[in-house]
């Protein structure tokens, strides 16, 4: 797994990221945010590509720089030169590659994820195909850890769904799919597990359906002395203290309800203290 350890990263005097901790276990997860959370970065030190300024990260106990030769990135927007055919744009990357596919995969990416070939540059090439092509490179050798960044940006509908499919191979133990996006829906169905960050915090990291059971319950804080048997009627699913309050748990479409309940309860109670 990749592990987060007190992860921090500065740009001049802006805290980007601000001391993350936790971990990414394997299959599909989400990252997700507002733009300017810090998404984009947590990608970069994933990579590779820049270090952190306080905290490390490691994969699987190793220095996370190690999974280069078995890792597949998209960026937002691909850095493709634009004279260049697929092919050769392709075979360009690959060979830089710390372990070079054969030609024939090359090949079979362009034709799997529908990339136009035949001498076509890349400067023709609409957004949709162009996010196409990336992805044909970043899961070219069939990689352990792939990280996509808005990989749904631009694709057209047969493109969705043919990356929707490619997810489910990383549905496993020993493998990673990581990718970020605004498409909350799509995020419900496709992640195994979300991490959120605002402003560079980490808010979230879990398993998706956890943070759904959370969103769908409403907590309700009331005063110790309300009388307890508010506490033991149907529609509180828990119960219990925080400070100087006490915590009532309800399903969401049951907080109205309880919320009435409770007033014709505490209301009355307090009149007779009185």
């Amino acid at each position: 797994m990749f592990e987060f350890f007190e992860v921090t990263k500065k740009y001049r005097n802006q805290e980007a990221l601000k001391q993350l901790r936790f971990a990414i276990e394997p299959g599909v997860t989400a990252v997700v945010g507002p733009n300017g959370a810090g998404k984009t970065t947590l990608f970069n030190i994933l990579t590779g590509r820049i270090s952190p300024t306080a905290g490390a990260v490691s994969f699987k106990k190793q220095p996370v720089e190690n999974i280069r030769g078995s890792l597949g990135y998209l960026y937002e927007d691909p850095p493709f030169y634009p004279y260049l055919t697929a092919e050769t744009q392709l075979g360009y990357f690959n060979a830089l590659r710390e372990y070079p596919v054969k030609a024939h995969e090359i090949y079979e990416g362009i034709e799997r994820w529908g990339v136009p070939s035949k001498g076509k540059k890349i400067k023709e090439f609409s957004q949709g195909m162009r996010k196409r092509l990336g992805l044909a490179n970043a899961f070219l050798g069939d990689p352990q850890v792939v990280i996509l960044d808005e990989p749904f940006n631009g694709l057209d509908l047969e493109g969705q769904h043919l990356l929707e499919d490619t997810f489910d191979p990383y549905r496993s133990e020993d493998r990673f799919l990581i990718f970020s996006s605004h498409q909350l829906e799509r995020i419900t169905l496709l992640a195994d597990r979300i991490v959120i960050l605002d402003q560079g915090r980490l808010v979230y990291a879990g398993e998706t359906k956890e943070l759904a059971e959370q969103a769908a319950k409403v907590i309700f804080y009331l005063p110790k002395d309300i009388p307890m048997d508010l506490l033991c009627i149907s529609l509180v699913i828990e119960s219990g203290e925080r400070g100087a309050w006490v915590t009532a748990t309800v399903r969401k479409d049951k907080a109205t309800h309880f919320y009435s309940i409770s007033l014709s309860m505490i209301l009355p109670h307090k009149a007779a203290g009185c």
